[in-house]
């Protein structure tokens, strides 16, 4: 069952996974920020039956158009204007909450020139070999240091192992993902005003939660409702193999567990990938 409030469709699932949108709005019949990640995210839940949060109506304000809940201009990837919006930031909230263990991905876009321009300071960086056109996608967990602040240390957000898995299956999938250099300017997230901290600052372990920024180009994956369903796809099949991997690593612990008869610490869902249920 999907629910509508204040232009937030929420759509209730699994909790192993939460798939959120929170730049997908359409306005006026008109896609708008990042275009037609809402219909990503929303496939992505039709294709493993997890939970979604979407935004459909909050413009994410730009230019002369400045923050206001009256207007539905907000940001609701950062935190403070997420806050504003309950029928949102609290289904958020409960579903990790309530789950015990969700992998969080936020869907975003990135502007195909400066899809670009990101890849050819990976490439000089010697971190990807090839035209930075061949680039599809980068991934933020909170990787490298805050020149603003002066802190050096990693903020993560997800295990390494968990962001590594994700980007090698994005990548064989036909998306072909890097983990934004720890130098970039962006699309790390990293900064903690944004949601994709707000787990670790909530104090929430990796045990419990682990949250990824994923930042997709337009061309050839966004720029059609036949190229969003697409990516959909390679991402819906890049979050399953991660789950399997994850149940094979624990395979060892839940065989102590039933020997020992104690309860296994996995959600029921992902019981059932292991068993070979679903």
């Amino acid at each position: 069952m999907t629910e509508r409030d204040s232009g937030i469709r929420f759509i209730p699932g699994s909790t192993d996974i939460l798939i959120v949108a929170p730049h997908g709005p359409v306005i006026d019949g008109e896609y708008q920020n990042d275009v037609r990640t809402g219909v990503i995210a929303a496939e992505v839940q039709r294709e493993l039956g997890c939970t979604a949060v979407i935004n459909d109506r909050f413009f994410k304000p730009k230019g002369d158009i400045t923050k206001s809940f009256e207007k539905y201009h907000l940001d609701l990837f950062r935190i403070d204007h997420a806050g504003k919006v309950s029928a949102y930031f609290d289904r958020i909230a409960e579903t990790v909450k309530n789950s015990l263990k969700t992998v969080i991905v936020w869907v975003h876009g990135i502007a195909d020139d400066k899809a670009v321009s990101h890849g050819r300071e990976h490439i000089d960086q010697g971190l990807f070999a090839g035209r930075p056109e061949r680039i599809d996608a980068f991934i933020g967990y909170g990787q490298g240091a805050d020149p603003k602040t002066g802190e050096t240390r990693d903020r993560p957000t997800a295990r390494q192992e968990t962001v590594e898995t994700f980007r090698d299956q994005l990548t064989a999938g036909g998306m072909t993902a890097l983990i934004t250099r720890k130098e970039g300017a962006n699309y790390r997230g990293r900064d903690s005003k944004r949601f994709n901290q707000w787990f670790v600052r909530q104090g929430y372990g990796f045990d419990q939660a682990e949250s990824i920024q994923l930042e997709i180009k337009e061309q050839g994956f966004r720029d059609s409702e036949e190229n969003a369903v697409k990516s959909a796809g390679i991402i819906a099949k890049a979050l399953l193999a991660l789950l399997r991997q994850k149940i094979e690593d624990a395979a060892p612990v839940k065989k102590f567990c039933i020997s020992q008869g104690r309860q296994i610490p996995y959600e029921r869902e992902l019981l059932k990938v292991f068993q070979g249920q679903i």
